[in-house]
């Protein structure tokens, strides 16, 4: 099974496989819990909407209320839809973000394709604190600079911090 693993993640010209920093699990299950709880609304505002729809009019109120309230629930449950859809769509990206470190250099991963940075053609390494609302960071981001320009971003791995600290060991 390993022996699978790691000829997956074989890479011409970058030795052997060392590790993959995959992305922290807090964003991704608040992006999915916010992906659900939304398609759950835009379903009851879909149903309240058709049940109005369906619903003869009222003898007290006038019928425009009725309309309003038809289209107003419809609003929102296409809101509710766009949002789930954006919310999948983010969880998607962030799932798919990953930095597979190499003997012979790292390769980052995203929802685009990926990006293989070799040690020697490392010109350029940035650390960037990210800071809350306290003086200490809390996140770290890193851009990777080839020879050729190409430049790589990222940030909110799981280890980001001992993944910065070999890389900056690699390139120094």
């Amino acid at each position: 099974m390993t022996e699978n693993l790691s000829q997956a993640k074989e890479v011409p010209g970058l030795g052997n496989f060392r590790k993959s920093f995959f992305p922290r699990a807090a964003p991704g299950q608040a992006l999915l819990g916010v992906a659900i709880f939304s398609a759950f609304m835009a379903v009851v505002e879909f149903v309240s909407a058709l049940s109005k729809y369906f619903k003869p009019p009222s003898t007290v109120l006038s019928d425009s209320y009725r309309q309003d309230s038809i289209m107003i629930a419809a609003i929102l449950s296409l809101i509710f839809f766009l949002l789930t859809i954006i919310m999948c769509a983010l969880y998607y990206v962030h799932k798919k973000h990953r930095v597979d470190l190499f003997d012979g250099g790292v390769v980052i991963v995203t929802w685009r394709g990926s990006i293989t940075f070799d040690w020697e053609n490392i010109y350029d390494f940035e650390a960037m604190p990210i800071y809350g609302r306290s003086t200490r960071p809390i996140n770290w981001e890193y851009t990777l600079t080839r020879d050729d320009d190409v430049k790589a971003k990222f940030r909110g791995l799981e280890g980001l911090r001992t993944l910065g600290n070999y890389i900056e060991k690699k390139v120094s």
